[in-house]
C-alpha cells in the first residue's frame, strides 16, 4: 500500500525538536540516523552529529524529521516537504515524472544508500515530495 507522509526540516536543532514532540504527543522518536552514519561524500564538517532522519508516530501517522543540510536552504514556513512511498517502482516513476514536469528535479530517481528508489523534486506549484520505496 503507497503511503503520504509529510517530513519536518529544521536548521540545526532537530535533536531537540525531536524530544520536544515526544513530550508533547507522549511518543518515543522512532530510529535516528545522523549525517556521520551515511557515506562519506554526503558529510559536512561539523555537521555529523545532525540529524538526516528521524521517524515519530504522532496522531496516529508517521511524521519524519531532517536537519537541512549546510548546503540546502532553510526556510521557516517553508521547511517541509511531503513523501510519497510505494513498492511498486514503474508506478513510483511515474508519479514522480508526473510530480517533476514542469517543476525543478532536484534529485533524479535512484538507488540510494537508505532506499532501493528515491528521489526528490519541487512540483510547478512549489511543493517539494520525495519519492521512495
Amino acid at each position: 500500500m503507497d503511503k503520504l507522509g509529510i517530513f519536518l526540516n529544521f536548521n540545526g536543532n532537530c535533536n531537540e525538536v525531536l524530544q520536544f514532540y515526544a513530550k508533547v504527543f507522549d511518543t518515543n522518536p522512532g530510529r535516528v540516523m545522523r549525517y556521520g552514519d551515511g557515506p562519506a561524500d554526503r558529510q559536512a564538517p561539523g555537521f555529523e552529529d545532525k540529524i538526516m532522519y528521524s521517524e515519530m508516530i504522532i496522531g496516529g501517522e508517521n511524521v519524519m524529521f531532517s536537519d537541512t543540510p549546510p548546503q540546502g536552504s532553510h526556510v521557516v514556513g517553508n521547511n517541509f516537504c511531503l513523501s510519497y512511498s510505494g513498492k511498486d517502482f514503474d508506478h513510483l516513476h511515474r508519479i514522480f515524472d508526473a510530480l517533476s514536469e514542469d517543476g525543478t528535479v532536484i534529485m533524479p530517481m535512484q538507488k540510494t544508500f537508505f532506499s532501493e528508489l528515491y528521489g526528490m523534486a519541487t512540483d510547478k506549484f512549489g511543493i517539494t515530495w520525495n519519492v521512495m520505496a
